[in-house]
């Protein structure tokens, strides 16, 4: 099952830039496990959103709680949800 993470950042950027990097390897890692479906920053800075592909909620939290912007406070709130994917569009899905 697909949960949303909605997370919101620390308004401290030195805080986010000193664990960027880990935080980055972290989301790779879920990537390379088939846990992450996709995930990305707002380009406001102001917080992100992540897709877990997993069984049930605790192991959604259980991700999060592992993050390295979790652990570090760059969360400082977090909102994960089950969500349902009932279209995909592939073209609009390319990064850019």
């Amino acid at each position: 099952m697909k949960f949303i993470n909605y997370v919101t950042y620390t308004d401290d950027k030195e805080k986010l830039a000193a664990h960027a990097s880990d935080h980055r390897q972290y989301v790779k890692s879920l990537l390379d496990a088939g846990k992450l479906v996709l995930g990305g920053p707002f380009p406001d800075g102001s917080g992100g959103l992540l897709i877990y592909e997993v069984e049930a909620l605790p192991e959604a939290q259980a991700l999060r709680d592992r993050d390295p912007f979790a652990v570090s406070g760059v969360f400082v709130r977090s909102e994960i949800s089950p969500w349902l994917l009932l279209a995909l569009n592939p073209e609009l899905m390319k990064q850019d």
